[in-house]
């Protein structure tokens, strides 16, 4: 009887360690969901701050649709983290430097930068405009690489400036060469803004030029963005024929004649050629 009992004791403890034990796991479990929810927030929180800030409180509240006390832990742990920054004058929120210092390490390790660096030189000693490497960042171009011209008076764009797509020849080249339904997509996003006289604002218009662009192999800003300032661009594919990035040569239109572009447009393919040649299937940025 007395080993009875005693085996009946041992069962429940057993009984009892495995429920505890499964009781820990689940709360484990929960605890790593909260977590990872809790970072899915912090990253939407920091890619609307990115790509619309500087934004306000109520701004963020109202887009992400988060409770105050959730979204004001949120906002202090990526300020503690230097990945956005609070300006007390103005109230709003902006992207901290953290964010262009991550930025500026993944563009040092970029295979095609230093892949491109080369043809860069070659092309600026050629044209001695500014020669510019940039890849598609949604509805942006973003310049990755840049050689700037000697002359006094020079387009001079920073390292991780952006560009709307429609409105410069790297955008333009890049959005060429996505698919038709992939070309539709972005443009049915596009928020179009007027920056010259000659900026174009019409998603008929854009998908025409970006037909000629695809049939000539070259694409030409014409003041679009900034006047007196003209650009010609095209991509470097992969194996698979897929846009991996653009360069572009830029340059004032006081400077340059229709003879000049034409050279350009040549060498300009010729490197582009060359960088494509040199890359692996699977290369990307």
């Amino acid at each position: 009887m007395q080993k009875e009992l005693t085996a009946e004791s041992n069962e429940a403890k057993r009984t009892g360690r495995k429920r505890a034990a499964n009781s820990k796991a689940a709360d484990a479990e929960q605890s790593g969901k909260a977590k990872l929810g809790g970072f899915s927030r912090a990253i939407r929180l920091l890619d609307e701050i990115t790509a619309h800030g500087p934004l306000r409180f109520a701004e963020l509240e109202d887009r992400l649709q988060l409770p105050k006390a959730t979204l004001h832990r949120a906002l202090n742990d990526l300020i503690i983290e230097r990945l956005i920054q609070f300006d007390d004058r103005s109230l709003n929120y902006s992207a901290g430097f953290r964010v262009l210092e991550l930025a500026n390490q993944i563009w040092e390790r970029s295979d095609i930068r230093s892949l491109a660096r080369d043809q860069l030189e070659k092309l600026c000693a050629i044209s001695n405009e500014t020669v510019q490497l940039s890849v598609l960042a949604d509805l942006h171009t973003v310049y990755i690489d840049s050689i700037e011209s000697s002359n006094t008076i020079r387009m001079s764009m920073n390292v991780g400036n952006k560009v709307p797509v429609y409105c410069s020849a790297s955008g333009k080249a890049l959005l060429a060469a996505c698919t038709l339904e992939e070309q539709k997509s972005i443009i049915g996003r596009l928020q179009f803004a007027e920056f010259t006289s000659n900026t174009i604002t019409n998603p008929t218009i854009l998908l025409n030029e970006l037909t000629t662009i695809n049939a000539t192999g070259i694409a030409v800003e014409n003041e679009e963005h900034f006047l007196g300032i003209k650009a010609i661009a095209a991509t470097v594919d992969d194996k698979a024929g897929n846009p991996i990035a653009a360069i572009s040569i830029t340059a004032p239109t006081f400077r340059i004649t229709d003879e000049q572009v034409d050279t350009w447009k040549s060498a300009l393919q010729s490197s582009v050629a060359s960088i494509s040649s040199r890359l692996a299937p699977l290369t990307r940025l």
